[in-house]
């Protein structure tokens, strides 16, 4: 309508308010006047007119051409917007507000026009007013905007709304608020009357809420209960105090809602978390308990205190000759006298069906129950019984269904249970079921365990009896041919491999052994950190070259010594960057540090990896586990990689931790060592490596006892060759006549043999008065069969399959030469 107005009292060929876009450019126009022109109605920009006009435009100024085709500014240049739009002529007038150009005015000619200032005025005074009109439209649009989505938003949250004023104290409330405090839709209160419609205990609580918001100006913000005829309600009442401009308190507004359910919820949810805590800690309790008396006595204490009853027992599931007797295990609130008087429970209609695994039973008076007093001889409870009146039992059974037996509760008032303690029994007796079983679990994977170690300790020995023949004979035959054709020597090469290979295999098994027995071999010596590290990295070098993925080694040649075992260790490094390795992509990079930190010594292997889940870092150093089955499947293994490692670290008195961001983000392992030094003899004869000058046997009497004759000629043949006297015996009566009849210098001592094993064979030795050094060499290859040979009095402990190096080094080390 002002677009027609102005363009007809000027005569103009178009008139057209503009809306400009942030860019200060384009503009939209929603409407306009024409007069023999077409609409131009649609969206634009300035430039296409030409910079001048945008220029003018962003800087506040008017844009007046009387004649595109003469104007200095237009003429000559690119004239296709104003032909497309008919425009001979204009003025364009800017609006600009808070310094931006937010809208315009153009008025537009067909013809050349000379516009006159009056003219010109008179648009900028227009576009003024426009732009009020505009805004003010817009407001009150966008006030019943919001008014309606209020409105929508109230009703969706069945919200009411109201108001009071400071003036007169009266209260306007919407009618679903009215409801709300069971009141008349329209009916007039007062703040004051109001505040009567509340609970007694909440209505001061709520007068200090008001006046704190009106003090401060803060939001007034409150739940309380509203007593209605229908029932009580919770309600929440939010609002904010209105001021005059001189700070005057005019009144407050705002809303409220029925938050009954919510509250009821809360309740039910709190009660419900608080049970679920209870029933956590009494399970974690129980869980760690594997002695069956102390596991019942704490079923029995914690059930009797959460249920609030005055006495609890736990009954067995078991009859007496009459058929009729169950065995009272543990009693609470109340001493076991208490019961000798009267027996065992009886099989009725109360009793019985907790011990065949019935449902829960629950009575608020024993005493006056039909299921209980139409029993005789005792109707009702006898005299001198526990003062039991409110009763509550619930049956306690396996993961198989089988019954143990049941959890009683009694107290001497009526009434004491209801479904909280039920819900609280049934949880209990569901977490002592568990218990119970994995008690008994416990109990059968010990005993298993044991046998199986058994086994693997027996399975070790048979075969490095064998395995010691064949690697003593591949060295002898070495010796005795030292220039072999191709076929012999391939044929030695190949039996030696495989043989070494198989001893290899023998030592995996028995360190899964040590695993689950926790106890592994260690050899202390003085050690410098980086020599391990680099060992181990220079181990997996080839393999990550072949995956293509990147190793770094950053290594502190200051970090100082450990004490520790130097094959061990280097299994530990080797075991880690194994691992990352393996779970690193190609592409990948893996980086192993070594530094002294607070007194340690820290080494630390990163991948850039596919990460560990944060659910797992706390198994992986489990035994069995690579993180899960599907890990397992891609990247193989049993699992006993980092089981051997916190073996290890934890042995040499250190500890090892793992981090990740999880799947997808690498890992880190962190292994610290005490920084410190040994002596040197802390370091095991059987381990001393010999040199030219200690492998001469020459002059010695060597007594080799075995009841393998394979394994005593195998010796012969050995010792012989470094100049020593053998002396051979199949048993201990054969070795204690040598003894005694050809004085040997040194005894070497099968230990498992039958009738008179190596351990009894030194005693009798030492009875005799024989005091000659005397070197277990067996099968048995554990760190309790060496510490055994050890403490039985043999100077060294050397397994089989022997090297021979080593048990000429240790015969030399143990007779002093």
């Amino acid at each position: 309508m002002t677009a027609q107005l102005l363009g007809q009292h000027l005569g103009a060929s178009r008139c057209a308010y503009a809306h400009v876009e942030a860019d200060q450019d384009h503009f939209e126009l929603f409407g306009d006047y024409n007069d023999g022109v077409p609409s131009i109605v649609g969206r634009y920009a300035f430039s296409d007119f030409g910079t001048v006009v945008r220029d003018l435009m962003r800087a506040d100024r008017v844009y007046i051409n009387h004649d595109v085709d003469h104007d200095p500014r237009t003429a000559g240049s690119d004239l296709s917007a104003y032909r497309a739009t008919r425009i001979q002529s204009v003025v364009c007038v800017p609006l600009h507000r808070d310094g931006r150009f937010v809208a315009g005015m153009a008025v537009h000619q067909a013809q050349p026009r000379t516009w006159q200032e009056q003219e010109i005025r008179l648009v900028q005074s227009v576009v003024a007013r426009c732009w009020e009109s505009l805004e003010r439209l817009r407001a009150e649009g966008a006030l019943r905007d919001a008014n309606q989505r209020l409105s929508l938003a109230l009703a969706a949250g069945n919200l009411g709304d109201w108001s009071w004023d400071a003036a007169t104290d009266q209260m306007t409330l919407s009618d679903v608020a009215a409801r709300l405090y069971g009141l008349a839709p329209g009916s007039s209160w007062t703040r004051s009357a109001m505040r009567r419609l509340l609970h007694r205990d909440d209505r001061e609580p709520a007068r200090l809420a008001a006046l704190w918001a009106a003090q401060t100006g803060g939001l007034y913000d409150i739940e309380y209960r509203v007593p209605r005829p229908d029932g009580q309600r919770w309600v929440a009442v939010q609002g904010k105090p209105t001021f005059a401009r001189d700070g005057t308190l005019t009144g407050m507004i705002g809303v409220v809602r029925d938050i009954t359910e919510r509250r009821a919820a809360d309740e039910r949810a709190r009660n419900e978390t608080q049970m679920l805590e209870l029933l956590n800690q009494t399970g974690a309790a129980l869980a760690a308990e594997l002695d069956i008396d102390t596991l019942l006595q704490r079923v029995t204490d914690a059930a009797t205190q959460l249920t609030q009853a005055r006495f609890g027992a736990f009954f067995y599931n078991g009859t007496d000759e009459q058929g009729e007797a169950y065995l009272l295990y543990a009693l609470s609130g109340a001493p076991q006298a208490a019961f000798e008087r009267f027996g065992h429970p009886r099989p009725t209609a109360l009793f019985g069906p907790t011990f065949k695994g019935g449902p829960l039973i629950r009575s608020d008076d024993i005493t006056q129950d039909p299921r209980y007093g139409q029993w005789g001889p005792h109707h009702g409870m006898p005299p001198g019984h526990l003062p039991v009146r409110s009763y509550l039992a619930v049956a306690v059974s396996s993961r198989t269904g089988e019954v143990f037996g049941g959890l009683f509760f009694g107290h001497p008032d009526v009434g004491v249970f209801d479904e909280r303690a039920e819900r609280l029994a049934m949880g209990i007796a569901g977490q002592a079921g568990i218990a119970i079983d994995n008690a008994r679990l416990y109990a059968d994977v010990q005993r298993a365990s044991a046998l199986k170690d058994e086994f693997l300790a027996t399975l070790s020995h048979e075969l490095r009896t064998p395995l010691s023949a064949i690697l003593g004979w591949v060295h002898i035959l070495r010796r005795k041919y030292p220039t072999p054709d191709a076929d012999l020597r391939k044929g030695i090469d190949v039996i030696e491999r495989n043989a070494r290979a198989q001893t290899q295999l023998i030592e995996d098994l028995l360190d899964m052994s040590r695993i689950t027995s926790g106890k592994l071999e260690l050899q202390m010596q003085p050690l410098d950190p980086r020599a391990f590290v680099e060992a181990a990295v220079e181990t997996i070098r080839p393999t990550a070259q072949v995956k293509g993925v990147g190793l770094q080694c950053v290594l502190d040649a200051a970090a100082g010594r450990v004490a520790g075992d130097p094959v061990r260790l280097q299994q530990v490094v080797w075991n880690l960057l194994s691992n990352a390795v393996k779970f690193t992509p190609r592409g990948g990079a893996v980086q192993v540090r070594m530094a002294l930190v607070d007194g340690s010594i820290e080494i630390g292997v990163s991948d850039t990896g596919i990460g560990i889940r944060p659910e797992l870092l706390s198994l992986i150093f489990d035994r069995f586990r690579q993180g899960d089955g599907s890990i397992t499947r891609r990247f193989g293994g049993l699992g006993l990689g980092l089981a051997i490692v916190r073996q290890l670290v934890e042995l040499h008195g250190g500890t090892v931790h793992a981090r990740s961001a999880g799947e997808g983000a690498g890992s880190d392992f962190l292994v610290r060592l005490p920084a410190q030094t040994v002596s040197g003899a802390a370091v095991d004869l059987a381990h001393t490596v010999p040199t030219a000058a200690s492998a001469e046997l020459a002059g010695l009497r060597v007594l080799v006892v075995d009841d393998e004759a394979d394994a005593r000629e195998l010796l012969q043949l050995l010792l012989t060759d470094y100049g020593a006297q053998v002396l051979l015996a199949d048993g201990a009566e054969a070795a204690l006549q040598a003894i005694a009849e050809q004085r040997p210098d040194v005894l070497v001592s099968d230990i498992g043999m039958p009738g008179v094993d190596g351990y009894e064979l030194l005693r009798r030795a030492r009875a005799q008065g024989a005091a000659l050094p005397a070197i277990a060499l067996t099968a048995f290859a554990s760190a309790d069969d060496r510490v055994r040979a050890l403490r039985a009095g043999y100077r060294a402990h050397v397994a089989k399959p022997v090297e021979p190096a080593e048990i000429v080094a240790t015969i030399v080390s143990a007779v002093g030469r």
